[in-house]
């Protein structure tokens, strides 16, 4: 990944490479994550396959070889400081959040239209925050990550998980068992998580009903939507959505 000259701590870049492997070394970091289609890399050890919904860190001075898919591109930060999450991750090739990636389609677009400096160094300080709240899971195997993909497709729809075994290539009885390796959790664990965390992203960040969000993750029932959400944050989704309102305050000039 070519070498350029970084201002201030880094910069986000959009990038497409060809099918021949080409080798690189830079003295600063990078977090590559595909926009569409996959990266093949390696980074001093064993090729990775990189797609959608994974990040690739590559840390400076790393010898690292890499080759695309035709057409395939991707979101590159060039950083002279990594958080402390990537720093730490063990694995170069990590699982990101939904929320990052549609950021990352966000910044695409945005720097394929602008050509602002300043708007160039809020995408990238605004991607900084987003990295640094990553967990950075380990890499996912490709066959749950399909089911996986599925999922947050669309968290209001059931997922059965003959469906979702079926997805992945796997019995259901196999199925089952790599999801819990992965994941930690039964697929009805996970899935009622996430459409709980969907839920809290709408209360905080809409004016939808509390029955437009109840249905937006699954829920045709708004009082077992309520029931379910208290057990989960401890307060219900009308306290929660009241608390996280800052009120509108008149200042004189």
């Amino acid at each position: 990944m070519p070498d350029v000259e970084l201002r201030d701590d880094g910069a986000l870049v959009v990038r497409s490479y060809t099918l021949a492997k080409k080798s690189d070394r830079h003295s600063y970091n990078q977090i590559a994550i595909p926009l569409n289609g996959v990266l093949d890399i390696s980074i001093e050890g064993p090729f990775h396959r990189v797609g959608v919904g994974q990040a690739a860190i590559i840390v400076a001075g790393k010898i690292h070889r890499y080759s695309a898919e035709e057409n395939s591109r991707f979101l590159v930060a060039n950083m002279a400081h990594l958080p402390e999450n990537a720093a730490a991750s063990a694995n170069p090739v990590v699982e990101i959040d939904k929320e990052l990636m549609i950021f990352c389609n966000y910044a695409d677009a945005q720097l394929k239209s602008s050509s602002d400096d300043a708007t160039g160094v809020l995408l990238y300080s605004l991607f900084c925050k987003l990295l640094e709240a990553q967990t950075f899971a380990s890499r996912t195997d490709p066959r749950v990550l399909r089911a996986l993909q599925l999922i947050e497709e669309d968290l209001g729809v059931s997922h059965p998980v003959e469906t979702l075994a079926n997805v992945a290539h796997l019995s259901a009885s196999q199925f089952k068992n790599l999801f819990k390796v992965y994941l930690g959790q039964s697929t009805r664990d996970y899935i009622a998580t996430r459409r709980m965390e969907r839920a809290k992203t709408l209360l905080r960040n809409t004016d939808y009903p509390i029955s437009v969000v109840a249905v937006d993750v699954g829920y045709d029932d708004a009082s077992a939507f309520t029931r379910r959400f208290r057990k989960h944050f401890g307060q219900s989704p009308k306290e929660f959505a009241r608390n996280r309102k800052i009120p509108f305050q008149q200042h004189n000039s």
